[in-house]
């Protein structure tokens, strides 16, 4: 009764994954008062955590502060809806390219063309003709990366 359960050592689970064992001795459990409360149908107490237990229970603190809720809803307000958007209302929930590669050039452009379109819709300040410049410029660079790609793959299908 109100005393620690001891570590008693390491044990692997069958994914791989380790776990801390702490449980107390059968006959110190048989002559505790709270018994019938704490472990009513086992011998003895016994807690199984993960080795990481202390790093959740911290991150679990963190996204539970003021400061953590404040992160999350500005993270939900500006860089969640610009992975979302495109795949739930603008056709991108398969990515029509072979390898990692191609996928992160079209998810690139699609996630330039929809922060382009929430600055504009904002209607802040008057971009200027620089920053369309600079953004067409990146976004005609993929673009030839992306079709040169697709034009060596047509060529190499031909000759299989």
């Amino acid at each position: 009764m109100n005393r620690p359960l001891p570590f008693k050592g390491f044990y692997a689970n069958r994914d791989g994954s380790v776990l801390k064992r702490y449980w107390t001795a059968p006959k110190d459990c048989k002559v505790c008062p709270m018994k019938s409360q704490c472990a009513p149908n086992t011998k003895c107490k016994k807690i199984i955590r993960t080795v990481y237990d202390e790093q959740y229970l911290r991150a679990y603190g963190r996204q539970h502060s003021k400061r953590g809720k404040q992160m999350k809803l500005l993270r939900q307000s500006t860089v969640e809806p610009v992975f979302g958007s495109p795949a739930q209302f603008y056709g991108l929930r398969k990515i029509g390219v072979l390898g990692k590669a191609g996928a992160h050039k079209v998810m690139l452009m699609a996630a330039i063309a929809f922060n382009l379109k929430k600055y504009l819709k904002k209607g802040g300040r008057k971009p200027s003709l620089g920053i369309f410049r600079t953004v067409m410029d990146a976004f005609q660079g993929y673009l030839t990366i992306f079709c040169q790609q697709i034009r060596s793959r047509s060529v190499l299908l031909k000759a299989l």
